[in-house]
């Protein structure tokens, strides 16, 4: 027997229950979400794809400075270092957990493979401890390898039948894989993917178009701290999932609202001229400026449009360079000419 035979004894509580069901009126529209999103779908996932790619490396504590981080993450450039292969990989990972969460389970073997495709052949191995503690008791003598196996094959099972709710039983699985560490290894970014694998699994689709990782940057601590409190009666056969249950939800009803404002945006965007619109954000920027401010302000728009606008104020000498690059700084003219007046008098 493993945790999962006490599903039956829970009893939730009537917040969690509507937060349950907030989170599945949200689900009910991903249809609607990805026809309003279609002409664009591609380039949204592959944006998404970038920001989880990100955020899941600075939550691993990846030392790369932030400008080769997002070269390696958004133009692909070339690994110099081992670090810099790490993340490499990472994206690597992430893609294919986004391709096939919906397609295949997972078992343990698939979680080996990902931490040694991420860090490198052999990293890690799975531990040959035998059980300790009061779960001995629930399975004599079995490895830990062998008691891994039958939590996720378990969990498979459960979820394929539908016999409990997907997201409280994802927790329920997320729990038992961190407690019982199998990898000699990796346990803690192991974990993380299979929680994200778990999340998409249970169609929570926000986060196809939406960084999971960085909101979950932002609730780390937090959820840390709740994964902590369900595993205080672990060993005894009894997790306590409510704390973070109500986390997760919360979590996914960030995801969801970020994803209203994305197909808001996306709908603007479309509705009405791009370039038109990107003008109109520079002149409302302030006197210097980037092209990081534009995009925050319009994440769907291309690199070519976002250029093609720049070129032409430039033309119409509006703006000036001050610096080459990617991270290029834009001044007014009027600021400009202020400036060198000030230096000259």
């Amino acid at each position: 027997m493993s945790n999962f035979s006490n599903l039956n004894q829970y009893i939730l509580p009537t917040d969690i229950l509507m937060d349950m069901l907030n989170t599945y009126k949200y689900l009910g529209c991903n249809k609607i979400y990805k026809e309003k999103l279609s002409n664009n779908y591609d380039v949204i996932l592959g944006q998404t794809l970038e920001r989880d790619t990100y955020f899941l490396a600075l939550i691993m504590g990846i030392d790369i400075t932030d400008t080769r981080m997002r070269l390696l993450i958004t133009k692909n450039s070339t690994p110099r270092t081992k670090d810099e292969q790490v993340v490499s990989k990472l994206k690597d990972v992430l893609f294919t957990i986004r391709k096939s969460a919906k397609l295949y389970s997972f078992n343990s073997s698939d979680l080996l493979s990902m931490i040694n495709t991420i860090y490198g052949k052999n990293y890690a191995v799975f531990k040959p401890d035998v059980i300790k503690g009061d779960r001995k008791k629930q399975i004599a003598s079995r490895s830990l390898r062998h008691l891994f196996d039958a939590t996720i094959d378990e969990y498979n099972l459960y979820f394929e039948k539908n016999k409990y709710e997907h997201i409280f039983l994802s927790l329920m699985n997320y729990v038992e894989i961190t407690n019982l560490n199998v990898f000699t290894a990796g346990n803690k970014l192991i974990s993380l993917l299979a929680l994200y694998y778990m999340i998409l699994r249970s169609d929570v689709d926000c986060f196809l178009y939406v960084s999971f990782f960085e909101i979950f940057h932002d609730y780390e601590k937090e959820f840390n701290q709740e994964r902590i409190n369900a595993s205080i009666n672990y060993h005894e056969g009894y997790i306590q999932l409510f704390g973070l249950t109500r986390l997760t939800f919360k979590i996914i009803e960030e995801g969801y609202k970020k994803l209203d404002q994305i197909t808001k945006e996306y709908f603007y965007e479309e509705k009405f001229n791009k370039s038109d619109n990107v003008e109109n954000t520079i002149r409302k920027l302030p006197s210097i400026f980037t092209k990081d401010d534009i995009r925050a302000v319009h994440p769907y728009v291309s690199e070519a449009t976002i250029n093609r606008v720049l070129n032409k104020l430039k033309d119409d000498d509006y703006i000036r360079p001050l610096s080459k690059g990617r991270s290029a700084r834009w001044i007014k003219t009027n600021t400009r000419k202020e400036f060198i007046d000030n230096i000259v008098d």
